[in-house]
């Protein structure tokens, strides 16, 4: 059997979340810039976790797997319904089943599972979107959409060849979703979308999402989430001078990653995406402080994008004394962050009043 949805339009993007659940959402007819997403998501975070069974340390500038989606949800009236399956058959037979009724299934995947993407087996990350638009049983092939296009790669592999969508073996996709390693895991997961409760969105909306996502950032319960993963994070340069030269230099490139475009999150560890959002929820929201906010975030962005620089010439052969200038940096960053976020609330509380 084969099913194509005929309607459906591949895009490409920033980050592989927004990215997925744009082009769902325009399949249904609704219009949101990926920065809009990503904003009222509540995306703007941070997290440093240096896990035993981890080779490196991992970083990141987005909230959290399926946190981001239950905060769209909340703050933009497009239902997303996060759904798993028990084992490989039965998460192929709810994909298969949505497909033949036209609806597109976003799912996540092992990056490393994925061979059109030519990443190391042990450079993993499971939490990855792509949305899944037909499937073709005779061929044993599915349609998939991810975040590239023709000559706009996304991975630092000089073999990946970008394209507006892939033709993936079934049995590779149904192992890349099954994966249970972290970190991340995908775990059979996909993202069920339901459109018919969004209708425009409210100035209370761009608020409540802003000064929502500013409350968990300063306030995450957890050292390595949030304000408080970034001073972590700056701190551990400390312990990564001891480290041999080899887990040195997997642990650069990842940070490298995580901080610059090619990782997925717009440049700037996710900054300059957030401080688009803001630039764009100030004209929809009339409200130009936002703006003004927005114009720091893309500073620090900036500023991000030189810490990540730093991490490539470490992994480039940089001499380690090159961590005391990184910590330094990101500390800078921290105070910044704090500022600006602080402002955040005050200026939502002013325009609320």
């Amino acid at each position: 059997m084969k099913h194509v949805i005929e309607d459906f339009i591949p895009l490409s993007g920033k980050n592989d979340a927004t990215t997925a659940i744009r082009e769902v959402i325009r399949y249904y007819g609704v219009n949101l810039s990926e920065e809009m997403l990503f904003g009222l998501g509540a995306g703007l975070h941070f997290y440093y976790y240096n896990m035993r069974n981890l080779k490196h340390p991992m970083i990141g500038g987005r909230a959290l797997p399926k946190k981001f989606e239950e905060n769209l949800t909340q703050h933009s009236h497009i239902n997303i319904q996060i759904k798993s399956a028990d084992n490989e058959q039965a998460a192929w037979n709810s994909l298969k089943s949505r497909i033949i009724t036209n609806h597109p299934v976003i799912v996540y995947v092992e990056m490393a599972e994925l061979e059109y993407l030519h990443m190391p087996k042990d450079q993993r990350f499971g939490s990855h979107c792509v949305t899944v638009f037909g499937f073709d049983e005779e061929k044993n092939l599915v349609y998939v959409s991810d975040r590239d296009q023709t000559g706009y790669p996304i991975t630092v592999s000089p073999i990946e060849i970008p394209q507006n969508f892939h033709l993936v073996p079934i049995p590779e996709l149904m192992k890349a979703r099954n994966s249970m390693k972290e970190p991340f895991a995908p775990n059979n997961i996909w993202l069920e979308i339901e459109w018919n409760y969004y209708h425009f969105l409210t100035r209370f909306q761009i608020f409540t999402a802003i000064k929502n996502n500013m409350i968990q950032f300063l306030n995450a319960p957890k050292t390595n989430e949030g304000l408080r993963a970034i001073n972590l994070f700056a701190r551990s340069m400390d312990k990564w001078k001891d480290w041999s030269a080899e887990k040195l230099k997997r642990a650069a490139l990842n940070s490298f990653i995580m901080i610059d475009q090619i990782g997925g999150n717009g440049g700037g560890a996710f900054r300059k995406m957030y401080g688009q959002f803001l630039l764009e929820a100030a004209h929809q929201a009339a409200a130009p402080a936002l703006g003004a906010i927005g114009e720091q975030y893309l500073f620090l962005g900036e500023q991000w994008d030189d810490v990540g620089h730093l991490f490539f010439q470490l992994y480039q052969g940089e001499q380690p004394d090159i961590l005391e200038d990184i910590k330094e940096k990101i500390m800078q960053n921290a105070v910044v962050e704090k500022g600006l976020a602080n402002q955040l609330i005050s200026v939502i509380n002013a325009i609320s009043e």
